[in-house]
């Protein structure tokens, strides 16, 4: 039920849409290299991008495919979910690109990349 906290008391249909407005949100993509495969970095995408100095982890599902692929214009290596690869080639303009390998979310638990800031490195070890 929409609530408003000020008059204690339900809003009606009308009343909690009377003041909708879309919004854009920021979202965006980071990648995270990682430490035993240089060259090779987790993509991320977010819509809390304000989280990022203190992000600890990365979180995968463990029965989704992943695959690696390789960028050939930009000579870089990215690990994504297997069904998000249309909607990263497209956000990041990646016109060219070849799939290395392909592997399940289990097989990328445990693996550690470079934080983004080092705020909380020692804790992340």
């Amino acid at each position: 039920m929409p609530y408003c906290p000020e008059c204690n008391t339900v809003l009606s249909n009308f009343e909690a849409n009377s003041n909708y407005k879309n919004a854009k949100d920021p979202a965006i993509y980071v990648t995270f290299p990682l430490v035993d495969e240089p060259g090779t970095s987790l993509v991320a995408w977010t819509t809390t991008p304000w989280t990022l100095p203190s992000n600890l982890a990365c979180a995968v599902n463990p029965d989704f495919d992943y695959i690696k692929i390789l960028d050939e214009e930009k000579d870089k290596t990215y690990i994504i979910a297997e069904c998000r690869l249309a909607a990263v080639k497209k956000d990041n303009k990646i016109k060219k690109c070849k799939v290395l390998d392909k592997m399940k979310g289990k097989d990328l638990v445990g693996k550690s990349y470079i934080p983004l800031f080092e705020y909380f490195k020692e804790r992340s070890a």
